[in-house]
């Protein structure tokens, strides 16, 4: 399964943000998380805005437990913002197309 995680930082909170990042991805993901992938752009006049691809085992239940825990640490930022989507491939997205048919 692929997750993709949005986070927002307001500029005046990058430097906290920063040492957060730092200490979260020092120690190692659980087992569950294959791989993570984090990607920062400018978020206009509000702040940063990071994208996150995480690639999981099959279960997801584990997995949302487990990335839920990864980022709580960001939770403590004043500001800070996280929304987390499940993402179909294309061929799976064909698969849902034909069901509703």
């Amino acid at each position: 399964m692929i997750f993709m995680g949005t986070q927002t930082i307001p500029y005046n909170k990058t430097e906290e943000w920063g040492k957060v990042f730092l200490k979260v991805t020092a120690a190692p993901f659980p087992s569950c998380i294959k791989k993570w992938q984090t990607f920062t752009c400018h978020d206009g006049e509000h702040g940063l805005k990071g994208y996150n691809l995480i690639f999981t085992e099959k279960g997801v239940d584990e997995a949302v437990v487990e990335i839920g825990k990864v980022i709580s640490p960001f939770w403590e930022i004043e500001g800070y913002g996280w929304k987390l989507e499940p993402l179909l491939g294309i061929s799976d997205s064909f698969k849902v197309l034909e069901k509703g048919r």
